[in-house]
């Protein structure tokens, strides 16, 4: 090969790559299906509104070290340098009649709270839930992302199969076509059978464009989820058919274990203890502050005058010197009524943490409920469309032996071919939203939702 061709080639793969990583997509994996739990890894990954909440928990995580940092000392060193014109106050605390008086003042100071009311612990305290609530908030949405997204995966998986159904059909009407066409040529039917056979043809096409377009806005939803650009070559793995089991966990059993692990449920109580601090945040307010104070400062005088011989600076710095410790002692007497209006609100928040809590759990069991039924009817409904795509299977062949022989008309041909494509839709239908439920079930018992993958995608 040309040195020239080859390195253009190589140069033409570089600016590939590089382009695929600039808008966000896996190089080398543009043409490979995705299995769901790629699309969820990358999900939580890349998710704004997780990256969001992950920058929330950062900032409770500083703003907690600024209340650590609450009982630190705050040290001050200030300078001050003045001109006075006429009388003008000296080191001996007497006043000189000059006409200009030079004075710089310098002051260390450092100031630490002993005493704040139980204000900076019990923020201290606070803050400790808040993170761990704002943590567990970004538990809930990463598990509401991954059912979200297992949902959009299966909807696909659906919408594939459907269009597979559909397009057997236009397969089938061909098939079909061709067995009027000889039965016209010879006879043994009229022509009127033929032009209904290519009407139901243009039906079966209309019907495969529907379910393309169905398929397509599912791989779109699926794609937003993700926040992918560009998802025409994308593609996602099937699931393996797995044993439909008999035994499912009633709700009441599957709700005492969501109870013990789901981060919502965590949530909403360490919201209720962040609230319960919030309170004694508010009560502070009613107790005295006790501080302590230590400094240091000098004084330094210079006079324009030809009658006071000025000192030196450094000596001036060290005679001048004086040292001080104290303590402030700040008792609340009346506040406007301010600090009984916080602690009243900061109650409310508390009741309102604890309304939270029942709430969430009301929510989870509900949404257990519903999923459990759904199971159920969905398990149900795969084992009646499961018979029934049997039986239909065998009255479409029977059907078509009819039709072959010129005993039976395009009509019950074609019913019988109808009722045996709904019943497969009807079974795929059945058999996802079951497989999409039992994951779910699962997720709620505790079950991680990447775990129940393993060796069934």
């Amino acid at each position: 090969m040309p040195m020239k061709k080859m390195f253009d080639g190589r140069r033409a793969g570089i600016v590939l790559a590089i382009t695929l990583a600039l808008v966000g997509w896996p190089v080398g994996r543009a043409q490979e299906p995705w299995t769901l739990e790629h699309c969820i890894r990358y999900a939580l990954a890349h998710n704004i509104q997780v990256k969001r909440q992950a920058n929330q928990i950062g900032k409770l995580e500083e703003q907690r070290r600024s209340f650590k940092n609450g009982y630190l000392p705050s040290v001050s060193l200030r300078g001050d340098d003045k001109f006075d014109f006429g009388r003008a106050l000296n080191s001996a605390n007497t006043y000189y009649n000059v006409s200009k008086t030079q004075t710089a003042n310098f002051q260390l100071s450092a100031q630490m709270p002993l005493f704040t009311g139980f204000k900076l612990s019990s923020s201290i305290a606070q803050g400790k839930f808040d993170i761990l609530a704002a943590q567990e908030n970004k538990a809930v949405i990463e598990n509401n992302l991954s059912l979200d997204i297992c949902t959009d995966y299966f909807q696909i998986l659906l919408d594939k199969e459907i269009y597979r159904i559909a397009m057997e059909q236009i397969d089938l009407t061909r098939e079909q076509i061709e067995r009027t066409h000889h039965l016209v040529d010879h006879g043994k039917a009229p022509e009127s059978q033929l032009l209904d056979v290519q009407a139901q043809l243009a039906d079966d096409e209309l019907a495969a464009t529907q379910a393309r377009n169905s398929l397509r806005m599912s791989v779109v939803n699926l794609s937003q989820l993700l926040e992918l650009e560009g998802v025409e070559t994308f593609d996602v793995v099937p699931v393996r058919d797995t044993l439909l089991v008999d035994a499912i966990d009633t709700p009441a059993e599957i709700y005492r274990a969501a109870l013990l692990h789901l981060p919502q449920i965590k949530q909403a109580g360490y919201e209720i203890e962040s609230s319960r601090r919030a309170v004694k945040v508010a009560r502070s307010g009613y107790y005295p502050t006790v501080s302590l104070t230590i400094g240091a400062n000098t004084d330094y005088y210079h006079y324009y005058s030809k009658e006071i011989t000025n000192q030196r600076f450094a000596k001036q710095f060290a005679g001048n010197l004086q040292k001080y410790v104290g303590f402030t002692v700040s008792v609340p007497l009346f506040d406007g009524l301010a600090t009984r209006s916080k602690v009243r609100m900061a109650r409310r928040d508390q009741e309102n943490a604890s309304l939270g809590l029942d709430n969430a759990k009301k929510e989870l069991y509900k949404q257990i409920e519903t999923a459990y039924t759904d199971a159920v009817a969905a398990r149900e409904k795969y084992r009646s469309t499961t018979r029934s795509v049997a039986a239909n299977k065998e009255a479409h062949r029977y059907a078509l032996e009819k039709y072959a022989a010129g005993k039976s008309s395009v009509y019950e041909y074609n019913e019988s071919r109808m009722k045996l494509a709904n019943a497969r839709s009807g079974q795929a239908q059945a058999k996802y939203t079951y497989l999409l439920k039992m994951k779910i079930l699962a997720f709620y018992r505790g079950i991680p939702l990447l775990d129940t993958l393993h060796g069934q995608i």
